[in-house]
């Protein structure tokens, strides 16, 4: 019988260097360093920034809470929650047409074609520059601020409706056909029952949305609590600035709670139901008599909360008359486009637009998993870090990445870094969020194996749960990295570098046609990213 060979060599057999990691983990430490480097991200200006940041803090606290500004608060918050209601009503009632549309087992391909372009133009200018389009067509106010948010309320909401009649159920849609049901029968008794319960959810979640963007449209002149916020920062109110952001964190997390609570009573997919007698006898009924009184409530209160919306906000329709006239004028400007800014100008800060959704995206990651740890209850079973864990996934999420950047920028001075630190704190909730979902859908069986043979904490994460989250890590980051693609593009308004800057001071000096190559560049951009992740997805992941 031959010798065994030496425990050194079984293990090296056992366990060989992960070369292509290791040239992986090298390559993507040079790339940070360099791009570190380009944005001029040092260690020494991350410092100055925290001292600064201490007396920043010291100004802000404690929250101002005089009468005169707490009236500018409400008016605020209130027009904000105006704006939001409308957008959100006009644009779920166009966006069902247009999901319509661009469903391809209904509509033929020509038809399809046509919503899903609109439907991407739609998703792929940030809602900010929408606005800052409307203004100038339509003036400053809440009316630039509601139209902007119903544009990016058909973008996203169209495109979930399209994707939730393409995967219905054909059936009743055959049959409907079959006995000769023209086609707006057919939609009505056999598309909206299949997809109504999602269309609520989607519609649910858009409040949700456009609650936190009415905030940030406003940063431009579309009205509601970003004027008040942006007022506040020119003046070194401070103290108000943070009794703003208090604000706004609560009614977010008040219209979580409320978007949650009508995903509840209208998404149930396994009623309970009740028999009642009837004249006929017992008769089963679908939903209980709570939940019917609960879904009328629901449509009540939309129509109220509408009603009210439009009765109250402080709007000239006047306005609307030469929006038109207002619009061609204006894309008659931006052409012919000024090519030669770009070599100037806008080739430098696309790279630094890019190098700051990545470098934010990679350090939210970071900043992340230890808050999803936090939250997963399967890792972490005390209730008090549990909470404080979402509670820093809300919090984040709450105030707009643009919000961030006008506090990084009073921190660390106008430039990328303020970017960097924007894009990686507001991606913390949407990040965390994910991850902690992906942690807590874990099998259990492999966990429980280490922990029962004794295994530590740290080999119960490696090996336990990174090989069961890695799929939803990776899909998370791609896509959180796209999304970030597109914040970045517009942090420089605010002064947090990358193309901002450049459209910025094309706007203020009114030289329209370079304002058209930014925005050209914007869309290629957006368009890319979304290609390159999209191929990446179904390659990786």
């Amino acid at each position: 019988m031959s010798a065994l060979p030496a425990t050194g060599s079984l293990r090296s057999r056992a366990f060989p260097p992960n070369w292509p990691l290791r040239i992986g983990a090298l390559l993507f430490l040079a790339y940070v360093a360099y791009a570190a480097q380009i944005l001029d991200i040092r260690w020494e200006r991350f410092v100055q920034g925290l001292d600064n940041g201490a007396r920043f803090l010291g100004r802000m606290f404690p929250p101002n809470t005089a009468a005169d500004k707490m009236q500018l608060l409400l008016d605020g918050m209130l027009e904000s929650l105006q704006i939001a209601i409308i957008a959100t009503g006009a644009g779920v009632l166009l966006a069902l047409p247009l999901g319509l549309f661009a469903a391809r087992n209904l509509m033929p391909l020509p038809v399809t074609v046509a919503a899903r372009g609109l439907i991407a133009l739609c998703r792929t200018f940030h809602p900010v520059i929408v606005a800052i389009l409307f203004v100038k067509a339509v003036g400053f106010g809440a009316l630039a601020g509601i139209l902007a948010l119903i544009v990016a309320t058909l973008g996203f909401i169209a495109k979930l409706i399209a994707e939730a009649i393409e995967e219905m159920s054909m059936k009743p849609i055959e049959a409907l056909r079959a006995a000769g049901a023209p086609f707006l029968s057919v939609v009505v008794m056999g598309v909206v029952p299949q997809v109504l319960p999602r269309f609520i959810g989607f519609a649910a979640y858009q409040l949700d949305s456009n609650l936190r963007n009415s905030a940030l449209v406003g940063l431009v002149g579309g009205g509601g609590i970003g004027a008040t916020l942006f007022t506040a920062f020119q003046r070194f109110d401070y103290d108000f600035v943070l009794t703003i952001i208090i604000a706004i964190i609560a009614a977010v997390m008040a219209g979580e709670v409320l978007s949650a609570f009508m995903r509840r009573i209208y998404q149930d997919e396994a009623p309970t139901g009740e028999v009642k007698r009837g004249p006929s006898g017992m008769v089963w009924h679908r939903f209980t008599t709570t939940e019917r009184t609960l879904r009328l409530a629901f449509w009540g209160i939309a129509a109220l909360a509408l009603g009210w919306s439009f009765q109250t906000i402080e709007i000239i329709p006047e306005f609307l008359y030469d929006a038109p006239q207002q619009t061609v004028d204006l894309f008659a400007r931006m052409w012919p486009i000024d090519w030669s800014y770009y070599a100037s100008t806008v080739q430098t800060a696309l790279v630094e637009t890019l190098h700051t959704a990545t470098l934010g995206t990679i350090l939210a990651i970071l900043l992340a998993t230890p808050v999803a740890l936090m939250c997963a209850r399967n890792v972490s079973s005390s209730v008090w870090v549990n909470t404080l864990g979402r509670f820093i996934l809300v919090a984040t999420r709450s105030v707009h990445t643009l919000v961030w950047a006008l506090l990084f920028v009073a921190v660390f001075g106008p430039g990328a870094l303020a970017g960097v630190m924007a894009v990686a704190v507001h991606s913390i909730g949407f990040t965390g969020k994910f991850l902690a979902e992906a942690i807590e859908e874990a099998k259990p069986g492999p966990i429980e194996a280490l922990r029962a043979a004794g295994a530590p904490r740290r080999a119960v994460l490696l090996k336990g749960f990174w090989p069961q989250v890695k799929p939803a890590f990776l899909a998370v980051s791609l896509f959180r990295w796209d999304i970030n693609v597109r914040e970045s593009a517009v942090l420089g308004l605010v002064g947090a570098g990358g193309l901002g800057v450049a459209l910025q001071a094309a706007m203020d000096n009114l030289y329209w046609d370079q304002v058209g190559l930014v925005l050209v560049v914007i869309f290629a951009v957006v368009v890319a990213t979304e290609l390159v992740t999209s191929v990446i997805r179904a390659r990786v992941i």
